[in-house]
């Protein structure tokens, strides 16, 4: 069930992100109070099932999005045009 599982994240601008669910092993068990509204409207955007599931792939996808943004503005300016592969 923890085994890695694997998300493909594409932006606005069609630049696609793969990002993997943390393995079992790499998982530590935390508590946290936690709005239940915005935890359900999660659940919802996101189309898991349970709980575990929103906060794991939520804190996976705004790691990777900060990957993405700190790339975006180191390579801002510098990619030409047709270097980024469109779906």
């Amino acid at each position: 069930m923890y085994a890695s599982f694997t998300y493909y994240v594409c932006t606005a601008i069609r630049i696609c992100l793969e990002v993997k669910m943390a393995a079992r092993e790499k998982l530590k068990r935390k508590s946290y109070f936690v709005d239940e509204r915005a935890l359900s409207r999660a659940k919802k955007a996101l189309g898991v099932k349970t709980e575990a599931e929103v906060i794991r792939l939520s804190v996976e996808r705004i790691a990777e999005m900060e990957e993405f943004w700190k790339f975006m503005k180191k390579t801002r300016g510098s990619l030409p045009p047709g270097s980024v592969e469109k779906s």
